[in-house]
């Protein structure tokens, strides 16, 4: 009998969390996106573009991503790095979270933290997204692209 009661409760959970599972919203901007491919723009087409990670709750982003093609300097510290050193690892680096909005397929994102200051003061950055299934293109006014593909 207990082990009768112990396998419906493992049954009865296992339901429950599939059921949560398929539910998830597959065809939204929320999850956690991996950068897999770049097109236009000072990187041009690039198929295997350095790591980004970009991450969606319900209202809040945080979004990251080595630019560029070329390596960023390799030093220990800031305290070793030169100064060229130093802006070719600022200047090849993405990074601003804050708040977000969809509507059809316009993302709308408002920094609250950026790497530089402008991209809070100015007016809020619009750009054009497609879902389908576990891919993202994001497409900024510019006319680049980013593709991701859905790690989580």
């Amino acid at each position: 009998m207990k082990r009768a009661v112990s396998c419906l409760g493992v049954v009865i959970v296992f339901g429950i969390v599939s059921m949560a599972l398929a539910q998830q919203p597959k065809g939204t901007v929320r999850g956690t996106w991996k950068v897999i491919e770049v097109n236009g723009g000072p990187e041009g087409a690039n198929a295997r573009p350095q790591p980004g990670l970009f991450i969606f709750t319900d209202k809040y982003y945080s979004a990251m991503r080595v630019t560029g093609t070329k390596a960023r300097p390799k030093f220990a510290s800031n305290n070793v790095a030169t100064d060229a050193e130093k802006v070719a690892s600022y200047d090849g680096f993405f990074a601003q979270a804050g708040t977000y909005e969809v509507s059809g397929t316009t993302l709308t994102t408002r920094p609250l933290v950026a790497k530089a200051e402008f991209p809070m003061a100015g007016p809020p950055s619009k750009a054009e997204i497609k879902v389908d299934g576990d891919t993202l293109k994001w497409t900024f006014a510019s006319g680049q692209t980013l593709t991701f593909t859905r790690v989580d």
